[in-house]
């Protein structure tokens, strides 16, 4: 049982510091992806969107527009 909390808030961090580094000008999602520890974009950006409610790519250029 503490190892579906542990990957929940695993999980939880990892789009916490991918939404920093999206909202930053210095990574795409390419990187962003790769220093999450995500293997492909793809996963990445299935995991981001069922996450956050919004695909990656479309989460930076909102952050960057405000």
């Amino acid at each position: 049982m503490w190892s579906v909390r542990l990957m929940g808030y695993l999980m939880k961090w990892s789009m916490t510091l991918a939404k920093h580094m999206l909202r930053s000008d210095l990574y795409g999602v390419a990187e962003v992806a790769t220093r999450t520890g995500y293997g492909s974009v793809s996963a990445f950006s299935t995991a981001f969107a069922r996450n956050v409610g919004q695909g990656p790519k479309q989460y930076a250029r909102a952050c960057r527009r405000s």
